[in-house]
């Protein structure tokens, strides 16, 4: 593969120079989308990780009935192995969710207020469910994880799309460095068929078209890194969040950032020897 990527120089310059080239440039566009798409899909299962980790082990203590039955529930739970804290949820914040929704209107009203408490169970959550509805029948005690289960699932659900997405761009990435190839076999046809006609091996032109090609996609992988980079640090740092777990944001995890940092890598290689592949096709077929 080496001897391949490098041919010597004297045959190097017998193929000659063209300014402007397309493989560069459709290499650099596809590798400046997937890694945009590739940190949002990353940014999409840091949350999904942050959501599920923060609702584990909490629940929400929700009492329609009289100040007896709330405080009834309260004792309950607070006696139920596995139960850490209950956090009441303040009147002053319930009528101001109130008057947010329905306006000054909430205050002339005069609306029973719920009895609504942040509940930390280790353990057990379920029995401890079931055991408040038998004894308290005005209260209910459901898990964030249920309440939050829609969200996560759409999450998920764009999390198998961007990994759809980047199994397409890198398909489209193939098909468009072989396209690439192709023409260049075609552009160079006057200069390979002399080189033939003197003795080259197929393998000596091989290499010549595909060291071409492979400089052009690290070229444009390149670029394609350099443009991407600009564009997330730009749209990042407003957010304080993505990169850093700032103000509740989930992080970008570390495995992945480094795995994605070695996707232009990846697809340049993996251009490369789709080229090789078409071009080995073509010269046997003796287009």
């Amino acid at each position: 593969m080496k001897a391949a990527l490098l041919p010597p120089a004297s045959m190097r310059r017998l193929l000659p120079e063209q300014k402007r080239r397309a493989a560069p440039w459709i290499v650099g566009l596809m590798t400046f989308v997937s890694l945009v798409v590739g940190v949002a899909g990353l940014a999409v299962l840091g949350a999904v990780t942050d959501l599920s980790s923060s609702a584990a082990g909490r629940w929400s203590l929700q009492v329609t009935g009289t100040p007896a039955d709330a405080a009834r529930a309260e004792a309950l739970l607070r006696s139920t192995p596995g139960v850490t804290s209950i956090d009441r949820v303040p009147d002053q914040e319930l009528r101001k969710t109130l008057r947010a929704w329905l306006g000054p209107a909430s205050e002339q009203l005069d609306l029973p207020l719920p009895v609504l408490a942040d509940v930390s169970v280790t353990g057990g959550g379920e029995a401890a469910a079931s055991r408040l509805a038998r004894a308290v029948p005005n209260a209910r005690l459901t898990p964030y994880s249920s309440e939050l289960a829609p969200l996560l699932d759409t999450l998920r659900g764009l999390a198998v799309l961007v990994a759809g997405l980047l199994i397409v761009l890198a398909a489209a990435l193939a098909g468009a460095v072989t396209l690439a190839a192709r023409a260049m076999l075609d552009t160079n046809r006057s200069t390979l068929d002399v080189l033939h006609g003197i003795g080259a091996t197929d393998e000596q032109l091989l290499s010549l078209v595909q060291r071409r090609i492979a400089v052009d996609v690290l070229a444009g992988s390149a670029a394609g890194v350099v443009a991407a980079a600009v564009v997330l640090i730009a749209a990042l740092i407003p957010a304080r969040g993505l990169l850093g777990g700032a103000a509740g944001a989930p992080a970008l995890a570390a495995g992945g950032l480094a795995l994605l940092a070695l996707l232009p890598l990846l697809q340049a290689v993996f251009a490369t020897l789709v080229a090789r592949r078409a071009l080995q096709q073509a010269l046997a077929r003796g287009l």
